[in-house]
């Protein structure tokens, strides 16, 4: 996503040719164009040295500079969007949190609220591991402990898919996981998207 003030706009992905990596950035060229992108080392062990591919992106626009932040897979890009919802808390932290450890260990510390296991971060102090157990810690539990029917592939990308229909019509990330989340719940299984999301706008945050 884009930020620009109170303005969102989304820049989803870019797919280009690898010209140069490093543990913290890759440049991709695209149409004669070279675009640097800030990765976490999560990314960087993913991504070839050499050859095209596809980074999903977030691009911050603030005063004095212009970033584009780059991910291998949904599953850093959104974890990386719940950083930021926590207060206190920028971009460039967040890539550090993603680059000290892995997806699946930072929720594990967080909903197990295992504070010293954050603080073995570089650059995360005790009250910025606290912080982030306090205010994550609910959104990573209900995304993570859907129905069993959302296991499936089918489910799975309705789930995805409202998400992104609930944020594109103005929720935050985390408000649109927990709505389609509780909707979930409530139905049990989805059998569209317009059914989940439709259910999904009927809670709030």
């Amino acid at each position: 996503m884009l930020y620009a003030g109170d303005d969102v706009y989304m820049l989803d992905r870019i797919r280009g040719q690898v010209i140069g990596k490093s543990p913290t950035k890759i440049i991709l060229e695209v149409a004669g164009i070279g675009y640097l992108l800030h990765i976490p080392l999560s990314t960087f062990e993913k991504i070839p040295s050499h050859g095209e591919v596809t980074i999903l992106t977030q691009l911050f626009i603030r005063e004095d500079q212009i970033k584009i932040f780059g991910f291998a897979t949904d599953e850093e890009r959104d974890l990386f969007q719940l950083l930021l919802s926590v207060n206190g808390i920028g971009p460039n932290t967040a890539i550090m949190i993603l680059s000290g450890s892995t997806v699946q260990d930072i929720k594990n510390a967080v909903v197990h609220e295992d504070a010293k296991a954050l603080e073995k971060i570089k650059g995360i102090g005790r009250k910025t591991a606290e912080r982030i157990i306090l205010e994550l810690k609910g959104v990573i539990k209900e995304i993570t402990t859907f129905p069993s029917g959302a296991a499936d592939g089918g489910q799975k990308a309705l789930v995805s898919d409202a998400v992104m229909a609930l944020v594109s019509l103005g929720y935050g990330r985390s408000v649109a996981e927990n709505a389609v989340s509780e909707a979930l719940r409530k139905l049990r299984t989805a059998e569209n998207v317009e059914a989940l999301v439709r259910e999904a706008l009927k809670y709030k945050a």
